[in-house]
């Protein structure tokens, strides 16, 4: 009894140890159509009578069904339960350090009267008329200038009406006129030196000529509204002028009356003349005038 009972483990042993590995075997891997075909034909053979074909897929649902809840709770233990900080997201950098607002400099008003009141205007514009008692005959200037802080302009117009000098009754007429850049080598709010040049025309009975002209100015205040005014002015070529200026001007707001002395001198250079000899006029004599400075 003894022999039969071991022969009969031993089968048993080996029926399972046979069985085992072919149920392993297609696990987790789909088998091929041929041996489905072939299972399902073998398994409707063995199948009794009136038996359903769904208890032959039980054990394999049964199977199938472990094998699916081994991998989620395998997949369940390996990913979703990662620590919770594999997932926080690292803080971002600290922004840089910002430089720290430049501090204002707040100016005084006292320091900003100060300044302003020792730098001269922008722009100024002086325009007037001034008649001059010359000798025997008399004299009419118009002049306009425009000056920014150095740089300007100044344009002037002399009409002279002397009487004749062969004898006859009349006047002669002469027409001086000149046209100057300038620019202010000093340029103080009391004090303006101008250095001049540009172009000249004189028109005479005989004579029309243009010429190259240079000039110098100087205006200094002397007290309150009281400046003194010098000018000169000289052409050398084609013909030949000297003009001068000195004198006195009281400002009132924008209104400025002038006056003082001048001394005009004038030679043809003979270019009048057809033996070329030269005519030359010296006049002189006292100024009044009246304009207006913005």
């Amino acid at each position: 009894m003894s022999s039969i009972r071991n022969l009969l483990c031993a089968a048993l042993a080996v029926g399972v140890l046979l069985s085992a590995p072919q149920a392993e075997a297609r696990f987790g891997k789909r088998s091929n159509s041929s041996e489905s075909s072939n299972n399902d034909k073998k398994s409707h053979k063995a199948t009794a009578v009136g038996d359903d074909d769904d208890d032959d897929d039980k054990p394999r649902r049964r199977r199938s069904s472990s094998g699916l809840f081994l991998v989620d709770l395998l997949f369940t233990l390996l990913v979703d339960t990662r620590p919770a900080v594999a997932y926080v997201e690292a803080a971002p950098p600290p922004p840089p350090p910002q430089a720290p607002p430049p501090a204002t400099v707040e100016e005084l008003p006292s320091a900003e009267v100060r300044t302003s009141s020792s730098r001269p205007s922008p722009l100024s514009v002086r325009l007037g008329v001034d008649g001059a008692a010359l000798m025997d005959g008399a004299g009419l200037d118009a002049f306009l200038g425009v000056e920014g802080v150095r740089g300007g302009m100044d344009a002037r117009a002399l009409v002279l009406a002397l009487p004749t000098d062969d004898g006859t009754a009349g006047t002669d007429s002469i027409t001086l006129m000149n046209l100057h850049l300038t620019f202010a080598l000093i340029a103080e709010e009391r004090v303006r030196l101008r250095v001049e040049g540009g172009i000249s025309s004189a028109r005479a009975p005989d004579l029309i000529a243009i010429g190259p002209s240079f000039g110098l100015s100087f205006e200094a205040c002397l007290d309150g509204n009281l400046d003194l005014e010098l000018r000169g002015q000289a052409t050398p070529y084609p013909y030949r002028q000297l003009d001068g200026q000195a004198g006195l001007a009281l400002h009132m707001n924008a209104f400025v009356l002038r006056g003082g002395w001048r001394q005009l001198y004038l030679n043809d250079n003979g270019w009048a003349d057809d033996n070329r000899v030269e005519h030359e006029d010296i006049l002189g004599g006292p100024y009044l005038g009246l304009g207006f400075a913005f």
